[in-house]
């Protein structure tokens, strides 16, 4: 039997747009910059040359609210990190005077601003916070954890994904642990990962969460990485902060 494709009937810009919203969506309540800015809303694009519009605004009054021109793709046609995306909408944040003129939108009244240059500019090495470090593993190993439909064949639906995501915790400057169940043997596993390099940088390697765990557990290497840690909430915990 043939599985039914997630994508099907969607066009490539429609899986772009899909990505990026859900990389924006936790801004809608929560700030995405010190200074209170919040997600209103994202904007498709509306001719095939320009990017979506992220619209921006102080969460209280909407008079405040403009919108930034954000490209889709890098300059090689590759789909952007969701860690350099935030980041670098961050940057265009902060220096939207330099941007230049607004002009408005189509359809709302909201003023834009052309970002798509400046965006390209600033994502190849974007500025991330240790709250970016600690949210990427969520974002990463969140996919395949995807909460299961109440229904009375639970355990068949829990054999379709490998592990589902349960929690976390930033432990300390340098280091997250994230609880994870794996599906084939029901056990619960907290899995340390670095939020920092050698140097003590902030990094995003953390979004390689799901590549390397479920490549290890897979091949029963994680054994190898297991912590003499106690921790009541798991049956082990495994130390990855070298791989991620």
């Amino acid at each position: 039997m043939v599985e039914d494709d997630p994508t099907a009937g969607r066009t490539p810009r429609d899986v772009l747009l899909g990505s990026l919203l859900g990389r924006l969506r936790e801004f809608v309540a929560s700030p995405l910059t010190p200074g209170s800015q919040v997600l209103r809303g994202l904007l498709p694009p509306t001719e095939r040359d320009r990017g979506a519009r992220a619209v921006l605004w102080d969460g209280q009054d909407l008079g405040t609210s403009y919108a930034l021109e954000i490209p889709l793709l890098d300059d090689d046609g590759e789909e952007i990190p969701h860690d350099q995306v935030i980041a670098a909408l961050r940057v265009c944040i902060a220096q939207r005077e330099a941007l230049g003129p607004p002009f408005p939108d189509e359809v709302f009244a909201v003023p834009v601003v052309d970002a798509r240059r400046h965006f390209l500019s600033t994502v190849d090495a974007p500025p991330l916070t240790l709250a970016d470090a600690v949210y990427l593993p969520l974002l990463s190993l969140g996919p395949a954890s995807e909460p299961a439909p109440v229904s009375d064949d639970v355990e068949a639906e829990a054999d379709e994904v490998e592990w589902r995501l349960l929690g976390f915790m930033l432990v300390d400057e340098r280091h997250a642990r994230y609880y994870v169940r794996w599906t084939e043997t029901g056990e619960v596993w907290g899995l340390d990962f670095c939020m920092r390099d050698e140097a003590g940088k902030v990094d995003s390697r953390g979004g390689t969460a799901d590549m390397i765990f479920p490549a290890l557990a897979s091949s029963h290497d994680l054994e190898r990485f297991q912590r003499p840690v106690s921790d009541i909430r798991c049956q082990a915990v495994y130390d990855l902060t070298t791989w991620c």
